[in-house]
């Protein structure tokens, strides 16, 4: 998941460019591997470099979920450092004893970080591209000086955005900053990640005015970038990552205005090179023919429409903007450019909603079906998600109720009973209460997320961790004294706000909130202001294309709207496709070694898939709806296993020499991944799988820990029986979990010693490989000298030395 993140892409690509600063990155290990770190008292570690994350000056952690910070506590923990600010003591940040400086940013931590205050030095508000750097130029002055880390700290403070919690609230303004698209390339990671592509941000900031949607208040102004800046970072991008897909990013795509026109451009440009788009949550009001056309390319991919509110009073509370004639024609706008299957977002809890709101989104997966029966069948995925007030916006002040939430989801299953193709996604109720306790909470929460961690919380965003994350902040809670303000806000008043006049509201509104210093520059004001729109039932225009709300934020400090003209679209080139005609082919001999062994096959395919895009080199594609690249690897590896020499076939479209070839692909490839040879092959040669004709490996086989290693000459009969057997039955299961038994006695080939140790042994296998592909497999032989030797064996280390084609 942190692979994919673009801020982090962003900001690593700008503190690498700073002079005399290495910027490395590290993430969450899953479960497995934290316990072998701790097992081997091995210190967390920065990807890259390899150094332990102890021995950096400055470590920064993403904090976008209000439960995220047992994830920090946890990497702080592996990296053996202490989880509070106030244990990490005050040496000079140039001793070699010196904790990091740690510190916070993102959605979470800029909106209400009180809760998380004691386990950060301070908090670095808003927007980093310029925060960050300066930030850096402060630390290096106060390392060169020997500052102690409350010096240093006190100078930090005085950079606007940054909030030092140790020094008490104060007013901290946060940061805003251009968007820079072109530092968005930096990073390619080796294995298949979510959101696995180039993103490049468009726009920043939203001012649609949502007042339920934080990420609005908290990222104005808008800022639109040029669109020739984006079709250039597009266009550089691909080339200089190798990916296949590319992402345009916004809150609010649909609000930049030269979409049609970037994405026309782009999709004109790229169409041969096999490239397909993707966007985010689309307005669906201004979804056109035009983006319509855009999205996909060599695939269509889903679209996703957020309505919200099932009702247009409701939909009118909050702002939203839509009314059921846009769904409509958003929905067949759609459907006439192909797409069948939709996603849609909607939320339940919102202020001023009722059991007919609640029926409204039933009402209006019926009534979209009706409109759409003369194109075709339309199917629905729908996301039904629990509000969660936040801090910074019009609806902070409001209450919610697990057991209200429970009851309107109980009246959705009944109505989405009866109707047929659609799948309905529910958000946990549990899980919502626990992100509203933590995200309006304050300093006194921080021993809560202490303990929870401490419980066996973390990676809580993940729904199927939910019954270990619900016992371990309900224990936490409890055990912090608070499991009656917990109850209370669980239970909830639900429409107390409405209950109240204006003028008891105004001195709800007015009473002190755990984030009132930290200025988003939206004012609590103007937010109360819109709440007694919002329950008024009253719109407030766009500010980006409409008259100014005055919500506080343009000004000198945080800047102004940029919102630049629609430019023109161009014509729509006609359609060409990846170049499919054959004119060349090249068998390659290729190693995969050292850290390359833990890719699993498929990511091979797709690092040789982007190293042959960033290598630009004339590679023939298949034919059909999804072309792929020509490129045939011989036998999949098991995951682990090193290979010295395997093969892979590769066809082209012009002529090319296998010198050049090589020439051009070493440099594009990462270490461990090395091209020993190719040379050239006909065009309508066999297929090279036809081609093989056995396999050669060297395994080191080792014991569990207690067992006794069997003697030298045991091991030898062991292996000369599997020899002279006339059969090998091994267990297996087939595709549908059955049991089976398989004789793989036709393809031991040989067997090989080498030598003895303590711990185990060293052997050969020469294996048979069928055209299909079957074979004797490492794992395999150890099943059947387990059999014979009646002790449990692991594989420690296996290399495929050759695999031996046919002359």
């Amino acid at each position: 998941m942190g692979a994919s993140n673009l801020g982090h892409i962003i900001l690593y690509s700008i503190l690498n460019a700073q002079p005399r600063q290495l910027c490395d990155r590290a993430y969450l290990p899953a479960q497995d591997l934290a316990a072998r770190l701790r097992a081997a008292s091995a210190p967390l570690f920065a990807v890259e470099s390899r150094r332990a994350l102890a021995s950096f000056h400055i470590l920064g952690f993403s904090l976008s979920y209000e439960l995220g910070a047992t994830n920090v506590l946890e990497m702080l923990d592996l990296a053996g450092i202490p989880l509070r600010a106030s244990a990490r003591g005050d040496l000079p940040l140039n001793d070699p004893d010196a904790p990091p400086l740690i510190f916070a940013g993102g959605q979470t931590a800029t909106s209400n970080p009180e809760p998380y205050g004691p386990f950060f030095d301070f908090i670095a508000l808003g927007d980093g591209e310029e925060l960050l750097p300066e930030i850096g130029l402060v630390l290096e002055e106060a390392i060169s000086a020997g500052l102690s880390r409350s010096a240093a700290l006190a100078d930090l403070a005085e950079i606007p955005g940054v909030y030092v919690p140790a020094f008490g609230k104060r007013r901290v303004v946060r940061r805003t900053a251009t968007p820079m698209p072109h530092y968005a390339m930096a990073l390619v990671p080796n294995v298949e990640t979510v959101h696995d592509r180039l993103t490049v941000e468009i726009r920043r900031g939203c001012t649609r005015g949502c007042r339920f949607c934080q990420p609005g208040m908290l990222t104005r102004p808008a800022r639109d970038v040029d669109p020739q800046t984006v079709v250039e970072a597009v266009e550089t991008g691909m080339v200089r990552t190798g990916y296949s897909d590319f992402s345009l990013l916004s809150l609010s795509c649909s609000d930049y205005l030269s979409l049609p026109a970037v994405g026309v451009e782009l999709r004109n440009r790229l169409q041969e090179h096999n490239v397909s788009l993707a966007l985010p949550s689309q307005r669906i009001d201004r979804f056109d023919s035009n983006i319509a056309h855009i999205l996909g390319g060599t695939k269509q991919g889903s679209l996703t429409f957020a309505p919200e509110a099932g009702t247009q009073r409701l939909r009118n509370i909050v702002n939203k903007g839509l009314t059921d004639a846009d769904l409509i024609e958003g929905v067949r706008t759609a459907m006439r450019h192909g797409w069948r299957k939709l996603k849609l977002y909607f939320m339940i809890g919102l202020p001023g909603e009722t059991d007919e709101d609640v029926h409204g989104i039933a009402n209006t997966v019926e009534m979209l079906r009706y409109e759409m029966r003369d194109i075709g069948r339309l199917e629905l995925n729908l996301t039904i998600s629990n509000f969660t007030p936040k801090p910074h916006t019009p609806f902070q002040w409001h209450s919610v109720s697990s057991a209200e939430f429970l009851r309107r989801q109980k009246l959705l299953k009944e109505r989405f009973a009866e109707l047929r193709g659609l799948k309905v996604n529910y958000t946990d109720v549990r899980l919502s209460a626990m992100e509203d306790f933590i995200g309006r909470g304050d300093q006194s929460l921080a021993a809560v997320i202490e303990a929870a961690w401490r419980a066996g919380a973390g990676m809580d965003a993940w729904f199927d961790n939910i019954e270990r994350t619900y016992g371990a902040w309900t224990g936490a809670i409890e055990a912090a004294g608070m499991g009656g303000r917990y109850r209370a806000l669980e239970m909830g008043s639900w429409a107390e706000l409405q209950a109240l006049t204006p003028a008891q509201r105004q001195q709800r509104c007015s009473e002190p909130l755990p984030w009132d210093h930290i200025d988003s520059g939206v004012s609590k004001q103007w937010l109360q202001e819109d709440l007694e729109r919002a329950l008024g039932e009253q719109q407030l225009p766009d500010c980006s294309f409409d008259s100014c709300s005055h919500c506080g934020v343009c000004g000198e400090g945080l800047g102004h709207n940029v919102v630049l003209p629609a430019a023109p679209v161009p014509a729509i080139a006609k359609p060409r496709k990846p170049p499919n005609n054959q004119v060349a082919r090249l068998r390659v001999c290729f190693a995969k070694t050292a850290e390359m062994a833990l890719l699993s096959h498929l990511d091979l395919v797709r690092i040789f898939d982007r190293a042959l895009r960033r290598a630009r080199l004339p590679v023939s594609f298949s034919g059909g709806f999804h072309p792929l690249p020509r490129l045939q690897l011989a036998l999949a590896l098991p995951l682990g296993a090193e290979a010295l020499a395997d093969w892979f076939d590769l066809s082209f479209s012009a002529e090319i020499e296998p010198e050049r070839f090589l020439e051009l692909l070493q440099p594009q490839l990462p270490p461990g991944l090395h091209l020993n040879s190719a040379h050239a092959i006909a065009v309508h040669a066999p297929a090279l799988s036809q081609s093989l004709v056995s396999a050669s490996w060297r395994l080191r086989v080792a014991l569990p820990p207690g067992e006794i290693n069997p003697k030298p000459e045991e091991w030898q009969a062991a292996l000369g029986e599997l020899l002279v057997a006339e059969h090998l039955p091994v267990a297996s299961k087939d595709r549908l979990g059955r049991p089976k038994q398989k004789d793989l006695k036709a393809y031991l080939l040989d067997l090989h010693w080498y030598h003895w140790r303590a711990a185990g042994v060293e052997i050969g296998l020469e294996s048979a490989v069928e055209k299909s592909g079957r074979s004797l497999k490492p794992n395999q032989l150890l099943q059947l000298l387990e059999q014979r030797l009646d002790i449990p064996l692991m594989l420690e280390h296996q290399v495929r030395e050759s695999l031996n084609l046919a002359c």
